[in-house]
């Protein structure tokens, strides 16, 4: 059964948990009986014979790998999304011959999968909302049928019975059952291409687990007789190609041609088209859909080809299941190897709706089309596949069809086998780019064109107005392969000429407007200069039969009159300047296909530069985990060292504790609303990374939860101590004298943060993210109160382990030092993926990275000194104040 299984979708992994689920538990499901079947199908249960499995019709004769549904409320939405449209498989499990002749007993499964209502009051499918703060996406679901039943060969019916599992809001399986019955022929032709049918649930409206009835639709797999294929010849033969068609290479290959003919075709109306409408189809069709998809395409041996094609307006559906479009042909013919094409003849497929149930059935059978596959690609043409479509009652003034072409919009990543490119501008795009280039090396490094990761980039443009949106820019080939044949370790690709200038093509898209559908899709090829980074290309678009192609009454139907000029950055160059250029219009003002210029910016970085950041972030996770460790290891010692000095305990400021604590809490506290907040969002990054960052940070959590709880174990021993002797009530007076010098300090310092926010009109940060970082700067300076307290306190004593000061210096400098690094050696591409010295914890700049480690330094020394010589050994002997209080040794038994 695994071979006939439908390939289900694989960027939804929850698909297979759940039909994991269903599967394992139809072995739980009461056995279905025969009086149920008997009185819903009008006829008793045949029971099978004692002979073997029927050979005639074995189980995967019926299989249905993939179809398509609509109804079943409230199991399923009536309006899914056009992305994801509901869909079905019917698997058998076996066929046996009857007592009753033309009767084949079958056991099989029904699986029905799409998308819940957004919303519904029934109890079967209450949908449970755990993170109302998150948008709501659609939620898909599968329902499967164990069914029993026969398929009678006269009367071509498939009945069968039997109950299924459907899952509730809880997760708890709910037993419904259904009856399926489909009209399924033995054998399918051109006229009868479909397999049809409904679903119906056999329980009482009143149930709760009822559901409307389910339309089935599916396109015939097994038997096809070809009954048109003569019709096929005939209608190739007036078809003359200019251009050289490709073969398959070789013996016919049924998934060769479904990989070529895989994607959407655009159909390219002609001059004689007004608003869409061609005469060729109007009469007989009536469609003006823009899009064309070859749905599903079944092959025989000898050659012969029979598909169903949908129309539509979308560029992207989902081709690899059964769709359902606007407009729809059944066509069927033959692979005619001499001359490199295919030869087919088409019905019109009409849908008519019945309340939720979509019906199929075919008109007339009187289009012809053809298919081929260029072996050589231009700037004006540029599919791998293409071909034309006519109606063959319909003939032109001149006597002969009236034809439209189309071509497919698939990328050129693929069926490169005996492809060229043939550069038709070239010479053309020299005398501007001569204008902007003048072949001198420029600054750096630059890519030298042979990635096809590193030529492709996203960027954002600006019109006039200033209004910005976006696209993409991907080249398609250098020189004379195709990027993705291209060995990059290869140096066979020849340079054009001496000056050092490559030939070039590429495609570029971008929105017209934000949130619009409308795209500006441009073709072109030009001149790459690797030691400048200069990109100079001439574009096409095209322009077809659209009132502005009217007005300007060209003959063409692509517009090439257009110049892009792009500059890439160095390899070792700042984001922002990865790629900048401009797209312009070469024609008057006054023409109707003239546009304004727009400007094109792009933020990105190299593949190597790629590279180094990834292995940057890996370093910078293990000095992240290092620095966590030792700050435990520090504060373990301090412990130690006062747990043999209990004495020393009252002597260590309070406040510096307090910022410590805070420093360790704030951010352990932000991680953990980002863990509930956005755990949807990081599901994605670490299916990328395979896990191995959902470790780290779960590693790094966990430290950062020892240093606060060490650091509140310090805390409340250093308070106790100080709170437990009466006669050590005058420590508190000189905490507070602390606090009434630091606090100004720190909100100073607040006020100016604030300040310098306020003035940059930049915006880059939020006012919490400068608060943040400027927290940062308040533990950096964590020993400041330490060394005040000591100044009051005027004590000789080690309340503070070298370990423990000497250590946090270290730990709260090091980032700084390791900044001053990173800005001169990493390209700082997103600040947000610097783990270890992150903008968020701190103020990091070259000043700050210089002054930071020299004032914890200072006060590093500070504290080591008072606690040698009295805190307050650097004041003139007059300022000095004599220790107000003696530690006397405490032993440790009492």
């Amino acid at each position: 059964m695994a071979s006939n299984s439908p390939p289900f979708p694989s960027n939804n992994p929850h698909y297979l948990s759940l039909l994991l689920f269903l599967l394992t538990s139809l072995s739980l499901l009461p056995t279905s009986t025969s009086a149920p079947l008997t009185s819903l199908c009008n006829r008793p249960l045949p029971l099978p014979s004692a002979t073997l499995p029927s050979p005639s019709f074995p189980s995967h004769f019926f299989t249905i790998s993939s179809g398509s549904f609509s109804g079943g409320n409230p199991l399923f939405s009536l309006s899914p999304p056009s992305s994801r449209p509901n869909s079905f498989s019917f698997l058998t499990k076996s066929s046996f011959h009857t007592n009753t002749p033309g009767l084949i007993r079958l056991v099989g499964t029904l699986i029905l999968r799409g998308t819940h209502p957004a919303s519904t009051n029934r109890s079967l499918l209450h949908l449970h909302r755990v993170r109302p703060r998150l948008p709501l996406r659609p939620r898909y679901a599968a329902v499967s049928f164990d069914l029993d039943g026969f398929w009678s060969e006269p009367d071509s019916l498939l009945c069968m019975h039997g109950p299924g599992i459907i899952l509730s809001n809880r997760g708890n399986a709910i037993h419904s059952n259904a009856l399926l019955k489909l009209n399924f022929s033995k054998t399918s032709t051109l006229t009868s291409p479909f397999v049809t049918g409904t679903l119906e649930s056999s329980d009482e409206p009143v149930n709760p687990n009822h559901f409307d009835p389910v339309s089935l639709v599916s396109f015939a797999e097994r038997n096809y007789e070809y009954t048109k294929t003569s019709n096929a010849k005939s209608v190739c033969t007036d078809l003359s190609i200019k251009e050289e068609s490709r073969g398959l290479g070789g013996e016919f290959s049924c998934e060769q041609l479904r990989g070529l003919l895989e994607g959407s075709f655009q159909l390219q109306y002609g001059r004689d088209c007004l608003n869409g409408h061609c005469d060729p189809v109007r009469g007989a069709l009536g469609f003006d859909q823009d899009y064309m998809f070859s749905n599903q395409v079944d092959c025989s041996d000898d050659g012969k080809v029979h598909m169903y094609l949908v129309f539509t307006n979308e560029s992207r559906s989902m081709s690899r299941s059964f769709m359902i479009g606007e407009k729809g042909l059944v066509v069927e013919g033959f692979w005619d190897g001499e001359r490199n094409r295919l030869c087919l003849v088409g019905c019109d497929v009409v849908t008519s709706e019945e309340g939720s149930r979509k019906n199929l059935s075919i008109n007339e059978c009187s289009f012809g089309l053809s298919f081929w596959f260029p072996s050589v690609l231009s700037i004006k043409s540029r599919s791998v596949a293409v071909g034309r479509i006519w109606e063959g009652k319909k003939e032109s003034k001149t006597g002969n069809f009236s034809m439209i072409p189309f071509g497919t919009t698939a990328n050129y990543m693929s069926n490169l086998a005996k492809l060229k490119y043939k550069y038709t501008k070239v010479e053309v795009v020299r005398g501007f780019c001569a204008k902007v280039d003048h072949g001198k090396k420029g600054k750096g490094d630059f890519p030298d064109g042979r990635s096809f990761r590193d030529m492709r980039f996203r960027f954002d443009i600006k019109d006039k107005e200033g209004k910005g949106f976006s696209g993409i820019a991907s080249p398609i080939s250098l020189g004379d392969n195709f990027y993705a044949a291209l060995d990059l370790a290869d140096n066979a690709t020849q340079l054009d000429s001496d000056n050092g200038y490559l030939n070039i093509s590429y495609k570029l898209e971008y929105n017209l407007g934000q949130g619009s559908k409308k795209q500006m899709k441009i073709s072109a090829e030009g001149i790459y200069n690797p030691k400048s980074g200069a990109l100079c290309l001439i574009g096409c678009q095209y322009i077809g039969s659209s009132d502005v192609a009217r007005q300007a009454r060209v003959n063409d139907s692509m517009d090439c009159e257009i110049f892009v000029n792009m500059q890439f950055g160095s390899l070792h160059g700042k984001p922002t300047e990865h790629v900048k250029g401009t797209i312009r219009s070469l024609r008057a003002k006054s023409d109707p296909l003239f546009f304004d210029s727009v400007e094109i910016s792009s933020r990105g970085i190299y593949y190597e530069q790629a590279a180094e950041s990834i292995w940057r972030m890996d370093v910078e996770i293990t000095m992240v985990l290092i620095s966590l460790t030792f700050t435990c290891l520090f504060l373990g010692l301090q412990l130690y060292h006062l747990k043999r000095n209990p004495d020393l305990l009252p002597s260590i400021s309070i406040l510096m504790l307090v910022i410590l604590v805070l420093g360790n809490m704030i951010p352990l506290v932000l991680n953990f609303d980002a863990l509930f907040v956005m755990r949807r969002s990081k599901q994605n990054i670490l299916v990328w990374s395979g896990g191995w960052l959902e470790v780290n940070e779960v590693v790094i959590r966990v430290l950062t939860m020892v240093n606060f709880l060490l650091l509140l174990r310090l805390l409340q021993v250093a308070w106790t101590a100080r709170s437990a002797d009466v006669s050590k009530t005058g420590l508190w007076v000189h905490e507070k004298k602390t606090i009434w010098i630091c606090l100004p300090l720190y909100l100073f310092g607040a006020f100016i943060a604030w300040l310098v926010h306020t003035m940059n009109k930049s915006g880059r940060h939020t006012l919490w993210e400068d608060l943040s970082s400027y927290a940062g700067l308040i533990l950096d300076g964590f020993l400041l109160p330490q060394v005040i307290f000591n100044v009051f306190l005027n004590l000789k004593g080690k309340a503070l382990a070298r370990s423990f000061y000497i250590g946090f210096t270290l730990v709260r400098a090091l980032p700084h030092v390791y900044d001053a690094y990173r800005s001169r050696h990493y390209v700082p591409f997103v600040k947000s993926s610097y783990i270890y010295a992150s903008p968020s914890e701190d103020i990091y700049s070259l000043a700050w990275d210089i002054a930071v480690p020299l004032g914890v330094l200072i006060l590093s020394v500070v504290v080591f000194l008072q606690q040698r010589f009295g805190g307050s050994f650097f004041l003139p002997l007059s300022m000095r104040r004599s220790g107000e209080y003696e530690m006397v040794p405490v032993s440790s038994s009492s």
